[in-house]
């Protein structure tokens, strides 16, 4: 294959760059002849983060203004955490594959010493998070918690922790260990289990967004993980049904082991969460998602 320059569009966090990282060492390892190129875009929520998230819209608040550099033709790939996509891409464009999936589970990340089950000098701990998925499912867990909204980065969350801004913060695990800030000696981690605290739709995924057509689309193909795309894309489709985008209190993960594909999701509603989970072949995965949302609608 002939020397070719691939334009990578993504946002400028640390996170960020180090996903655009693992993107590019994919690329060249299965297209040695390749060169990439990074190209930083700062979304709206990354000028103004301390603003709720719901100001600016609601979904796709990290995501469009790359599909609109991707359409304009400024870059050729976009690289997206998927929990943060819409769940329809623009028009013209898609998401031609994903890297393997990393551990989906949040986990409490709280300052040394604090005992979870008391409270702290007579008050409640202050938890800090922004998501409404979140919120709903560690209030069920701990009522006692004060949840508080949050914005920043991972590394300005965990400084708000430091500084004793909050008591505690809920974040994702993957995010936290393609970072290297897991076991830091000053915090404590509480891991939730998935049956405690599923995950958000794309949760630990690498979404990789180009054109419809294109060479670009065809390169990514190849490095896709055919189990955790075929994860995405049912997590997709079930929020679809639910008209749920990335700040609606619903949780869904879907699972590939061999042939067998396992749909949970939870929502809040007034007065508790209801939980739904489903199991069928991999090949029925849009059948699944639709018993599993029809339960959930009707129930």
């Amino acid at each position: 294959m002939e020397t070719r320059i691939i334009r990578i569009g993504t946002r400028g966090s640390k996170l960020a760059l180090t996903q655009t990282e693992m993107v590019e060492k994919k690329l060249k390892i299965a297209y040695p002849g390749i060169r990439t190129e990074r190209i930083i875009i700062n979304t709206i929520a990354d000028r103004h983060s301390e603003k709720p998230l719901a100001e600016f819209g609601g979904e796709g608040v990290f995501s469009k203004e790359l599909e609109r550099a991707l359409l304009d033709g400024r870059i050729d790939v976009a690289v997206h955490s998927a929990k943060d996509m819409a769940v329809n891409t623009a028009t013209g464009l898609a998401i031609s594959g994903v890297l393997k999936r990393e551990d989906v589970r949040d986990v409490l990340v709280y300052r040394k010493g604090l005992d979870l089950s008391l409270t702290v000098t007579g008050k409640k701990l202050r938890i800090g998070t922004g998501s409404p998925r979140r919120r709903c499912q560690i209030e069920a867990l701990y009522p006692d918690f004060i949840c508080e909204n949050i914005r920043g980065n991972v590394p300005t969350r965990l400084d708000k922790v430091r500084n004793g801004l909050y008591d505690g913060v809920i974040l994702a695990v993957a995010g936290l260990k393609r970072l290297d800030m897991l076991g830091l000696d000053e915090f404590e981690y509480r891991y939730f289990t998935e049956e405690e605290m599923l995950p958000a739709g794309g949760q630990a995924i690498i979404a990789i967004e180009t054109s419809v057509v294109g060479m670009a689309a065809e390169l990514i193909g190849e490095i896709s993980d055919a189990d955790s795309f075929l994860e995405l894309k049912t997590e997709q489709y079930v929020l679809r049904c639910l008209n749920a985008g990335c700040h609606e209190p619903i949780a869904v993960r879907a699972l590939v082991e061999g042939d067998k594909l396992t749909v949970s999701i939870v929502r809040a509603f007034e007065g508790g969460l209801i939980k739904v989970s489903r199991i069928g072949h991999r090949a029925k995965w849009k059948g699944t998602a639709d018993e599993a949302v029809g339960e959930l609608i009707n129930g």
